[in-house]
């Protein structure tokens, strides 16, 4: 279930079990002092403070094996009491019907041992300490939290323009008919800064075509354009333009221009908005625990007596096992299992997720450039009820039509995920309902789904045409199961029902195995066994090898039609950029021969295939990459899909940066490198390689981290102090060395350099000639530094200069 719950105890000793002693039939040591035996009914009970039945006992106190320091008990008539702190101190609960005595010392109450679940106490006198042992329950639980995510501070916006572009020209030979040539072209320019970020992309189709009023005549089409702002502290976004709908439990994703405004959790990385299951268990003394999940090794933690949860733990997702190893300090352990179950349907405790549309529907996108249909509103709402269920609501609206409904996820027993939907629409005096029903189950080595859907003949929603009627009734069923040598087995059933009373109806069955280490061979089928005949049959080989090659062959047969083929790739390896394919077999009843090159650069990337097959020839070119503007710097550069960082080293040029140890660019004459493929509104580490600085650069540090926001820029600069390092000697008016301590500043610099033993300063930032200041007791004098011709990797040694008018 979503929340799991694992009760052990721990190490717990035999004695637990025994019935509650007090300290005064405990005996702790032959040389223990025995206590008191307890009053008679008629003696004095030592209900007031100082009586002689009281005695206050300065111990130092170990609690289920924990030294918990030196602490006043209080035993009365044989009865040991603790105070207040000690308990809040030892993480120990107090039992609702415990009752203190009257008796108070440092103004606090005191409390008996004996009311906490399986106490038993060793008193040795002789020594003044106490061993106290409790129950694991009795004590406080210790929650084991992962942090959660926070969203770092986003970097200054860097305002910029990019143009992205793929290029695409193709020549095709048919026999007996001249050469069909073709150039299209897809663009996309955008803008970036503080506001958000504003993009538009266009297509050209025939550009080397100048037939006019034709299918195939030169022309231009606006794709899409939207403005997009991100607000990541409340995980929201808004989009102004061409945009997509949510299609959530039954709507339906749609293009549209207009406004959205919603959730968006991908702003907070590794935020999880799925239940995360808590595991928990009891430890009777402080222990280490060990967490295998699907058995990998994936936390350590320590964990003092007591209760425990580990919590928020994001590996927990999905399903699977969880084993813990718990062992104490003397090595003993208990291992517990538990199987664990959730799903990325679901949402957490009292999580909303929500969003809202309004606009136009786009009809004909690449088609048409501005075609959209009359205006309508949508609205979604989910909500995490409890870690398993989850509601969902949705509604839209348009002049003609109006539909609404809700769903639930809820998370069954069995590790089972089921899902249930009604919908309705309403308009033109006509009515409709949709509903359907899902089942799903999870385990490590098996799935199993089953989902049922219908819908009556006039329901209507956004996106469906008004001559279109809806699927009557659909069903589908998937299972598969794992094993750990003979490999992967699966089945499906798929039916469909329409309103015209066609009746499809499929069974499939798959099965993959893998074959030595790497290597992987799959075969497919599937028969129509109702409405429509036929039957289709596959094979999928993969087979990876060294220097990051790979060889695969398929082989198909349906309808009559027997497809096979042999192909090779070669990618490029890190740090190279050619790559090649090759392809050879049948395809569509004919013979058919592939081959094509790619080079993938900082700039961008270029390829070239060639095709053959009886009576067809073909050539196709293509080119990718773009242009990117920012802070007066052009760069040529691969397509800007991501975050970047313009990184700045002034006046140092062929410098490496790049993100961590990948050093991805080198800096320009000017000092400045673009660093592409930054993760939006997370840390990223950006930083140089030192060893392209010379040696009399100094630099405070080699790493800043940029947080930029999606597909922006941000501004990193490395300040470098420039100049010159030497060794300056420097003596007093009488000849004697400059005191330890002495201070030594260059005229215009802040920075402070100390003179060390025999009058000797090791000074950075000199130029050809400089003057310096050097301060000791009140006193100061100047120094005029004239450093000779530079050496590399040599540090010259400058010296002895006189500093006139400083005593010791």
């Amino acid at each position: 279930m979503l929340s799991v719950c694992i009760t052990c105890m721990v190490n717990q000793a035999q004695s637990a079990d025994n019935p509650t002693q007090s300290a005064a039939n405990i005996a702790a040591a032959s040389s223990a002092t025995p206590t008191p035996a307890a009053e008679t009914p008629g003696s004095d009970n030592g209900n007031n403070p100082g009586s002689a039945a009281d005695r206050i006992l300065p111990l130092e106190i170990v609690v289920n094996g924990t030294k918990s320091g030196t602490w006043l008990l209080l035993e009365r008539n044989g009865i040991m009491y603790a105070p207040d702190d000690a308990f809040a101190e030892w993480r120990i609960h107090l039992p609702t019907d415990a009752k203190p005595i009257d008796f108070k010392l440092n103004d606090q109450s005191y409390w008996p041992l004996s009311a906490i679940p399986g106490y038993r106490i060793k008193l040795d006198l002789a020594n003044q300490s106490a061993e106290l042992l409790f129950s694991p329950q009795a004590f406080a639980a210790t929650r084991l939290v992962q942090e959660k995510s926070k969203n770092p501070v986003a970097s200054p916006v860097l305002p910029s323009v990019f143009l992205n572009y793929d290029m695409n020209y193709s020549a095709n030979s048919f026999q007996n008919t001249p050469t069909e040539k073709n150039l299209g072209v897809l663009a996309e320019v955008g803008v970036s800064n503080s506001l958000g970020v504003l993009t538009s992309s266009h297509v050209g189709h025939n550009l080397t075509n100048a037939a006019a009023n034709t299918e195939y005549s030169r022309h231009w089409l606006r794709l899409e354009t939207n403005y997009t702002k991100d607000f990541p502290q409340q995980n929201r976004t808004l989009r102004l333009g061409d945009s997509s709908t949510r299609a959530d439990l039954w709507g339906r994703g749609i293009y549209f221009g207009g406004i959205q405004y919603g959730s968006n959790f991908a702003l907070t990385p590794g935020f999880v908005s799925q239940p995360i299951p808590a595991v928990s268990g009891f430890s009777a003394a402080p222990s280490t625990v060990e967490m295998y999940v699907n058995g990998l090794l994936r936390q350590v933690s320590s964990v003092p007596t007591g209760p425990f949860v580990v919590d928020n733990f994001p590996l927990l997702t999905a399903n699977g096992d969880v084993r813990m190893v718990v062992r104490d300090i003397l090595g003993r352990e208990t291992i517990i299992e538990q199987a664990f179950f959730t799903s990325t349907q679901l949402l957490a405790t009292g999580l909303d997720d929500w969003g809202i549309e309004a606009g136009a529907v786009r009809r004909d996108l690449g088609i048409a450039s501005n075609a959209y249909s009359p205006g309508f509103a949508a609205g979604t709402w989910r909500h995490g009820y409890s870690d398993a269920l989850t509601l969902e609501g949705r509604a839209e609206a348009t002049s003609q039509m109006r539909t609404a409904g809700g769903g639930v996820i809820a998370a069954l027993p069995g590790q089972t995920l089921g899902k249930a939907i009604l919908a309705l629409s309403n308009g033109q005096n006509q009515s409709g309902t949709f509903w359907s029903l899902g089942l799903e189950r999870q385990r490590l080595r098996s799935n199993v789904s089953l989902q049922a859907q219908g819908a009556t003949l006039n329901f209507r929603q956004l996106g469906q045409a008004a001559t279109t009627a809806p699927v009557k009734l659909q069903v589908a069923g998937n299972w598969s199961y794992s094993t750990e040598k003979l490999g992967t087995f699966g089945m499906g059933l798929a039916g469909l029902n329409r309103f015209d009373n066609t009746r499809i109806s499929t069974v499939s069955g798959n099965y993959a195995t893998r074959i030595g280490r790497q290597s992987n061979l799959s075969f497919t089928a599937s028969r129509a066994i109702a409405g429509v005949s036929g039957t289709s049959v596959g094979m999928f080989f993969v087979m990876p090898l060294d220097n990051n090659r790979i060889v695969s062959a398929s082989a198909s047969a349906r309808s009559g039609q027997q497809d096979y083929y042999v192909s090779a790739m070669q990618n490029p390896a890190p740090g190279e950029s050619l790559g090649l394919r090759a392809l050879v077999g049948r395809q569509q009843n004919l013979a058919r021969a592939e081959s094509g090159l790619f080079y993938t650069g900082r700039y961008g990337k270029v390829s070239g295939d060639a095709s053959t097959s009886p009576g067809q020839q073909a050539l196709r070119l293509g080119a990718s990459g773009g242009l990117l503007l920012a802070d007066k710097h052009l760069f040529a550069t691969e397509r800007s899909n991501q975050s970047f960082a313009l990184a700045e080293v002034a006046g140092y040029g062929n410098v490496g940066i790049g993100l961590g140890s990948n050093v991805l660019n080198h800096t320009d004459a000017n000092g400045v490198a673009l660093i592409p493929r930054l993760m939006p509104y997370q840390n990223n580490s950006v930083r140089l390689n030192p060893s392209d600085l010379p040696m009399s650069a100094e630099i405070d540090s080699i790493e800043q981290i940029a947080v930029p926001a999606w597909r922006s820029g941000v501004k990193v600069v490395f300040p470098v102090r420039a100049g010159r390092g030497a060794l300056l000697k420097i003596l007093l008016d009488d000849g004697a060395p400059v005191p330890a301590g002495a201070v030594v500043q260059i005229k215009g610099d802040a920075a402070e350099f100390y003179v060390a033993r025999r009058g000797e300063a090791f000074v950075t930032g000199l130029q050809s000639e400089s003057r310096l200041t050097l301060k000791w007791d009140n006193q100061q004098c100047q120094l005029d530094v004239t450093l000779p011709p530079e050496s590399p990797d040599e540090i010259p040694r400058l010296g002895p200069y006189t500093c006139t008018g400083v005593k010791r």
